[in-house]
Order: C-alpha cells, then sequence, then structure tokens
C-alpha cells in the first residue's frame, strides 16, 4: 500500500510540473532559511554547556549603588576567591581569569626579528583545565601551569609558530608590560565556538602576579573589585542561596566591600547575560526566529494553497478511490505521503543551499560555528524535529480538504463548493502579502533609523581624523614622535586623548546635590588641541587667560551643569571628587563622545600639558588630521616608518575616527543587511504563491472569458475582472500589516536614545511596493487569457 502512496505521488509530482517547482523551490528556500536560523539561535543559546561541571559553575559579580547609578562589576580582586573558598563549605573549588587587556607581541627566541600582535591572553590559576572542560591535546592538566612563566597555546597557534613540530618544551617571547620568556608546557584545543572564555595562550597566574603592573591590576586584599573573573564551583546548583546570604554579610563587615551587593551569576547565562555588552547579539534572537517562522510559514502556505486549489483536478481521483472502497484515513494518508515527499526533497535542496550560504551568513553576523556545533546531537535531533513539524503542517489542510469529498458528488462534476475553501485560500493569499508588506515596513525603518545615526550632528568633527594607540615603550620619546607626525605634509593637526574616541572612556565619582549623593562622571584626558580639532563647541568658554591645563582645573559638558547642582554659568565654581576640589574653567556644549543608542551623561574633560611626559607613561591615542586631497596610503606609510623608528617592538595600528564611530552600530548594520535580504525572500515566496494561484484561477475561468469575448468584452474589462478580486486581498494585506509593523517598530526604536519619527510614507512605499508586486504577477496571465482565441477555449462545448 505503502509503494502505491508513493507511485502516485510521484506521478502527481511529475504530472503538473510548474506548480511542482514553485512548490519545491518556494518550501526549500523558506527551510533553508529556517535552518540557518535555528544553527545560530541554538548556537547562541548552547554557550558554556559542554563544561561537564557547567550547572553548578557560577561567575562572582558585584553591583554597588552611587547616587542614581548602580555599577555591576563582573571583576574582583586577586585575593577575593581563596578568602571566599576560605570562609563558606558551599565552594567546592574556584579558578581566577585575568584577560589580558591590550594587544600582546609575540616572537620566538628562534627568530627574534618575526614578530606578530596577537590577542586572547588569559592568566589563570593552575588548575583551569580541571576546573572547566577545555581539552588539551597535550601535557597534563593539573602539571602544565603550575610553574611561572609556563604558557598552554591553543592548537592554532601551535601550527602558527611552529607548523607541525612539537611545540611543548620550546619556549616563545610574549610582550606585556615587558618581553618575558614562556616554557610552553601544553597544546589545548580550540576553544569551542561557543565558549564564553576564548584564549589563544593560557599563561599561569604566577607570571602575572611576576609582572610590574600586577599590583595595579589585583585590588586590594580583601573581598572587592579588581580585575579578575572569579569562578566558583559550589557542592550543589541548589547552594546558591546560602551562598548569597553569607556573602552579604561581607559587605556589612568588610569596608573595602560596603555597600557591595554580590551575586552569582550561572555560567551559562554569561553569553545572553554578561555586563560586556551585547556580545550575543540579543536584538537578532528575539527577531530572527520570530522571522525565520514567518518565512517558513509563507511557503507552507505557498504548498497548501496551490494543493487545495488544485482540489478540481484530483476530485473525481479521489471519488474513484472511494467508490472502489478507500476509506478517509487512506486518502487522508495518500495526500501525506504526498506532502512527505514533498517536503523530503525540499528539506535536501533547502539544506544544500543553507550549506552554500552560510559562509555569508556567519561572516555578516561575523559569528564563527564549529563543524563539531553542525553535526551535534542536539543539531541533528532539531532538523529531525523540523523535517517532522514540516510534513505534518504541509499535509494537514490538504489531506483534510481533499479526503472529505462526496464520491457521488465530485463524480458527477460538482467540486465547486468543496474544492478546497475558496475562502481559505484567499486568506492563506492575504496572510502572505501581509508578511510581506510587514518585513518591508520593518525593513525602511531600520535602514532610516541608521542613516539616522551616521548623519546626525553629534558635535565632533570626526572626518579624516587617524587615531594612532601609542603604548608606553615610546616613553620619553612621544614629544618628537608626536612633532614628526605634525609635520607630515599630509597632517593638518594632532591632538592627544588618553582614550580613543568612541572607543572607551574612564569614569570618576563626584558630589551631588548633597554629601551622600554620588554622580558618575565621564573624564576624558586630553591634551590643548583636541577640543579645537575635534571641532567642540563652548556653551561657556573660559575667562580670557584661563590655563586649561592648570592643575585641579576641569572643562564640563552641559548636562554635567544639572546633574552637579551648579549654577547657570558655573564658571569659577567646585567639584569635589574625592579629596580633590576640581575648578570649573568653561562649559562645553554636548557632544556623543560614545554610541547614540544611548543618552548623552556627565563629562569632565581634563587638560594636561602638552610637554608632559605623563602620556608616555600612562599611554595614549595620537589623533591626526589629515588634509584634502591626501594620498592616504603613503601618508600611512610614512607615519608607520616614524612609529618604527620610535618602537620597533610594537606592530604599527590605526583607526580613522569615523571607523570607531560606525563601528558601534554593527550589530544594527548586520540586523538592516540580514533583514533586507530576508525581506527579498518573503516578497520572492509570497509572488511565487501568487504567481501560481493566479494561474490556477484564470485557467479554471477559461470558458468564462472566451464566452465574455465572444460577447464584446474589451482586454482591458477582462483584465481588470480578473486582477482585481486579487488586488482586494493585497489591499486588505496592508491595512492589516501597516499597524503591527508599525507597533514592532515602535517598540524597537524604544531600545534607542536617540531615534527617528517613524514617517507616513513608509507605509505608502510598502503599499505600493506590494501592489506593483501583485499587478505584475497576475497581469501576465490575466493578459495571456484575455489574448488567448475563445474558439480554442469553447471548443469542447
Amino acid at each position: 500500500m505503502f509503494k502505491n502512496h508513493i507511485k502516485i505521488a510521484f506521478r502527481s509530482l511529475s504530472k503538473n510540473k510548474g506548480f511542482t517547482f514553485i512548490n519545491i523551490v518556494g518550501l526549500a528556500v523558506g527551510l533553508a532559511v529556517c535552518i540557518m536560523i535555528m544553527l545560530y539561535v541554538t548556537h547562541e543559546m548552547s554557550y558554556d554547556s559542554f563544561h561537564k561541571n557547567g550547572k553548578r559553575t557560577f561567575s562572582l559579580h558585584g553591583k554597588l549603588k552611587m547616587g542614581d547609578n548602580t555599577v555591576d562589576m563582573a571583576y574582583m580582586s586577586y585575593a577575593t576567591a581563596p578568602l571566599v573558598k576560605q570562609s563558606y563549605p558551599q565552594v567546592e573549588s574556584f579558578a581566577r581569569v585575568l584577560n589580558y587587556f591590550k594587544p600582546i607581541v609575540i616572537n620566538k627566541p628562534s627568530a627574534p626579528e618575526a614578530r606578530f600582535l596577537e590577542s586572547k591572553l588569559i592568566f589563570v590559576d593552575p588548575g583551569f583545565f580541571n576546573f572547566f572542560s577545555f581539552k588539551l591535546l597535550s601535557g597534563d592538566a593539573g602539571e602544565v601551569l603550575k610553574t611561572p612563566f609556563s604558557v598552554v597555546i591553543s592548537k592554532d597557534m601551535a601550527k602558527k609558530y611552529f607548523g607541525h613540530a612539537d611545540p611543548v618544551g620550546q619556549t616563545i617571547n610574549i610582550k606585556t608590560d615587558s618581553v618575558h620568556t614562556y616554557q610552553i608546557t601544553g597544546v589545548a584545543e580550540n576553544a569551542p565556538s561557543n565558549s564564553s572564555i576564548n584564549f589563544n595562550f593560557v599563561a599561569s597566574g604566577q607570571s602575572f602576579q611576576s609582572m610590574k603592573e600586577a599590583a595595579q591590576y589585583s585590588g586590594s586584599q580583601k573581598v572587592g573589585f579588581g580585575s579578575f573573573n572569579i569562578f566558583l564551583q559550589l557542592n550543589h546548583a541548589a547552594d546558591t542561596a546560602s551562598f548569597m546570604h553569607n556573602m552579604q554579610l561581607i559587605s556589612k563587615k568588610n569596608k573595602d566591600a560596603e555597600g557591595i551587593q554580590f551575586y552569582l551569576q550561572p555560567l551559562t547565562d554569561m553569553h545572553l547575560k554578561g555586563n560586556d555588552g551585547d556580545t550575543a547579539n540579543t536584538k537578532y534572537l528575539k527577531i530572527f526566529p520570530l522571522v525565520a517562522v514567518l518565512i517558513l510559514l509563507l511557503a507552507l502556505v505557498n504548498y497548501m494553497s496551490l494543493a487545495t486549489a488544485r482540489a478540481t483536478l484530483r476530485a473525481k481521483e479521489v471519488g474513484v478511490r472511494k467508490v472502489s472502497g478507500a476509506s478517509r484515513k487512506n486518502i487522508a494518508v495518500q495526500f501525506y505521503v504526498e506532502a512527505a515527499l514533498f517536503s523530503s526533497i525540499s528539506f535536501v535542496l533547502g539544506y544544500l543551499l543553507c550549506f552554500l550560504v552560510k559562509p555569508w551568513f556567519l561572516n555578516v553576523l561575523q559569528l564563527k560555528i564549529d563543524n563539531s556545533f553542525l553535526y551535534s546531537p542536539l543539531v541533528v535531533t532539531l532538523l529531525v524535529a523540523l523535517f517532522l513539524v514540516t510534513v505534518l503542517i504541509a499535509g494537514s489542510y490538504p489531506s483534510v480538504v481533499l479526503s472529505a469529498f462526496k464520491p457521488a458528488i465530485t463524480l458527477k462534476g460538482k467540486t465547486s463548493k468543496q474544492a478546497g475553501g475558496m475562502m481559505v485560500r484567499k486568506g492563506f493569499t492575504t496572510l502572505q502579502f501581509a508578511i510581506s508588506v510587514g518585513l518591508i515596513i520593518c525593513g525602511i525603518i531600520i535602514d532610516r533609523q541608521l542613516y539616522y545615526f551616521r548623519h546626525v550632528d553629534t558635535g565632533v568633527n570626526r572626518d579624516n581624523v587617524i587615531m594612532i594607540p601609542v603604548g608606553k615603550d615610546l616613553g620619553k620619546k612621544y614629544q618628537v614622535f608626536k612633532k614628526d607626525i605634525a609635520d607630515l605634509a599630509g597632517v593638518s593637526s594632532i591632538a592627544t586623548s588618553h582614550n580613543a574616541m568612541f572607543k572607551g572612556f574612564d569614569t570618576f565619582s563626584a558630589e551631588g546635590k548633597t554629601k551622600d549623593q554620588n554622580v558618575l562622571i565621564t573624564s576624558l584626558l586630553v591634551d590643548h588641541n583636541f577640543i579645537s580639532m575635534l571641532g567642540l563647541k563652548w556653551k561657556y568658554p573660559p575667562l580670557p587667560n584661563t590655563e586649561l591645563a592648570a592643575h585641579n582645573k576641569i572643562v564640563i559638558n552641559e548636562l554635567a551643569i544639572e546633574k552637579l547642582n551648579l549654577p547657570v554659568n558655573p564658571i569659577g565654581s567646585f567639584i569635589k571628587a574625592g579629596s580633590d576640589r576640581l575648578e570649573v574653567v568653561g562649559v562645553l556644549k554636548n557632544f556623543n563622545f560614545g554610541s547614540m543608542q544611548y543618552a548623552v551623561s556627565p563629562m569632565a574633560l581634563s587638560t594636561i600639558p602638552d610637554s608632559t611626559s605623563l602620556w608616555g607613561k600612562l599611554g595614549c591615542n595620537l589623533f591626526a588630521k589629515v588634509k584634502p586631497h591626501t594620498n592616504l596610503p603613503s601618508l600611512l606609510k610614512s607615519m608607520q616608518d616614524i612609529y618604527k623608528k620610535y618602537d620597533k617592538d610594537t606592530p604599527f595600528d590605526y583607526t580613522f575616527m569615523d571607523d570607531a564611530f560606525n563601528q558601534q552600530y554593527k550589530a544594527e548594520d548586520r540586523l538592516a543587511s540580514i533583514f533586507s535580504i530576508f525581506t527579498y525572500i518573503t516578497v520572492i515566496l509570497a509572488t511565487m504563491g501568487l504567481f501560481g494561484l493566479a494561474a490556477f484561477t484564470i485557467e479554471q475561468r477559461t470558458k468564462e472569458i472566451g464566452v465574455r469575448k465572444i460577447l464584446g468584452a474589451s482586454l482591458s474589462a477582462i483584465t481588470n475582472l480578473l486582477t482585481k478580486d486579487f488586488l482586494k486581498l493585497v489591499l486588505l494585506s496592508i491595512v492589516i500589516a501597516s499597524p503591527v509593523a508599525w507597533w514592532a517598530m515602535h517598540n524597537w526604536l524604544q531600545n534607542f536614545a536617540y531615534r527617528i519619527t517613524i514617517p507616513w510614507w513608509v507605509f505608502t512605499v510598502a503599499g505600493v511596493i506590494a501592489m506593483l508586486t501583485a499587478i505584475i504577477t497576475i497581469s501576465y496571465h490575466a493578459i495571456k487569457a484575455a489574448l488567448a482565441n475563445p474558439v480554442d477555449s469553447l471548443r469542447s462545448e
């Protein structure tokens, strides 16, 4: 019996090639999109689940309220972990991880002239590879990090620096605060792509404690904030409540931890709920699954709509089979088998299509997914589930409708009242175009918001400004280095800042309206050229002959006046920050020194003398304004030569300020790019469905068209007759989609401090696109039918 079902399914598939092509291609595209999004979402949701003890592993965090602000800190002092382990029996073991915060320079002693700029150096405790489930390819987990200046390198780094040779026992030089020689004691498998902890080099924590800069980052010798991620393994996952109760006692007894509200974050939540920015692109996790469901629904609707539309062609077949003894269940199984065959072919094509476009998709998301994850039991199970759901939905409606035909009626050719439900097919068409119109509206609004970000006046002149990071190695040479850069023909002006623009800033706490109220102030440390070079505007300029670079003198922005409860014109007022009294000597108009997703915060700008040696000690960023029509490659080569003249060990690096500004919106850029592709796909799928349904509907009215032509109907009259019913459905879809899309985009825009107002013309453009698409699609069949010879269509009568 099943073999017979397969034969009939293949005959039906090959008999109607046009409809078969539309169904299979449409469903394959929908499945490809759905599979890609499913892989992405599953990968993001599975972070750190591969660790053996992951469910009882937690990261220790602390919250500290400062006035109206709450600071959430994920980093603790070096002493915190052992003190907590010693005090609380709920803690079985701990691991400290310091992500080295600056680029490092690597070279082999055997080839000192070959230097490479690397990242992902972490300093850890000796039991790191026993605490976590990272795989060691060589070396003993309990021994590899026991001695100072021992390091485990990743598989990729082993191949890069040693080729196929065994690196264990070899040495490499790693330049951090200074150059240190490390012995390689092991090689680790590359960290999985769904790991929150990433590394190229895993160095022993004792190494960091031996460095000059260790004291600066280790924090106090008590429980409190510092620079280390503290991971705790509890005896049982349920021990968190009693542990947290005990931890709160610390903040009451320990002055270093006074006011800190400690809490534990599960290891598996670090990626999605971390406080290091939107590393998981959670905006996508909320939007893409919905888009995947909508696109798959479009493809399934196409199949169900065309399958039931062709009911009149299958009606007599069903009638004959029922008269011959076939039950309704048997006929329903037949149509389910057909749906399974369609779905199987589409699924294979969809998977192949997904495999082909996956590199592009992951590149746009700037995401890496290991091949091992793609073929993991979890992913295979989800693929099988997706296939079964597709078959179940695709076959449900056709099998119910077509198996319900009554043989006495269908064998007489009277199927119009039970031919698959014209109202249902109209509902399908309306749903398809509603989804398409909705996504078009959303896509346009996302694009407009990004355009607004890039073209609104941020108060900073960031055009043609090159930012060059300068390390401490330049030391006393910084002033001559800066002068050499300024003397280049293509450079119009230069300035210095401790932090690069749009790449972070420092903060300090100042006294607010009362002594007990603290206000967090963004701090920018700059030289005297910074304000003029970036075109910052004065609200209240400094008084004549005021020296901005004098000790304890600051420039603030407009917002700081309000937050610090200063006079309207605060020139000459003082701000208390700890033991310091800072005099306000000028006020700048508010400008965006961070992402425009967030509102401007209170800011204080401190100017230090141009001749100071502080830049060499702190490290800084040199800003160089490039003259118009300058040969950039030649200028950058000259800058590199000057840089190498004063620092031969550190590779030359630079960033254009406008690129740094745009980099802040990379998540939205990726969202816009992929959303555009999804929108095109939905429009194509809806058009394919309308194309097939229009072809079939007009084919059923061939004799009616022939009669009308004989009676004198014109080409335009017949075309209008055949298209108006479909256009009513498209118009209805626009009416349905517009308020839904407005609501979705209104909520999305609330994520941004600076946002556009949704313009009315967006809905008009989306509606016009949908109407034109429908008119072109339907007109092809309508004009073809209207031009046909009526003699041919009426010959059978």
